[in-house]
């Protein structure tokens, strides 16, 4: 039994199912945040982004659970670690987003939009990152 065999197990079983939940709430953001700046006050398009607050939250619930199943190769250390920053700034996102719909101060609504596209930007690089360590 390889360290590289442990490697790409990782891989498998725990970055990319956490990559794809990552990419189920970052990629929808964008429109969300569009969709209900149509007007915030509408109670419609404030419950369907206070919905997808809520199925992101519990898909971050997952991320975690799927995180913390297994210990990462030691070779992956670094490379893990980038990836739990990149799923705590999600999650700090959401949890902006969330102040936001209970108050409509628009500093939560920016600060949430910007936690969440620098996520997006280390999830990016973590999967160039990722293809080096396949590769070898």
């Amino acid at each position: 039994y390889s360290q590289s065999e442990d490697i790409i197990n990782w891989f498998k079983n725990i970055y990319l199912p956490i990559d794809k939940l990552l990419g189920q709430i970052i990629n929808p953001l964008p429109l969300k945040i569009k969709e209900l700046s149509a007007d915030p006050y509408d109670q419609l398009l404030m419950d369907s982004f206070c919905l997808y607050l809520e199925k992101s939250k519990n898909k971050i619930q997952k991320i975690k659970i799927i995180y913390t199943s297994i210990t990462s190769p030691i070779l992956l250390r670094n490379f893990s670690l980038d990836l739990y920053h990149c799923l705590s700034q999600v999650e700090d996102g959401l949890n902006e987003l969330e102040r936001y719909t209970m108050g409509y101060v628009d500093n939560y609504l920016h600060d949430g939009k910007s936690m969440i596209e620098q996520a997006k930007r280390k999830r990016k690089l973590l999967k160039i990152n990722k293809k080096e360590w396949l590769v070898s």
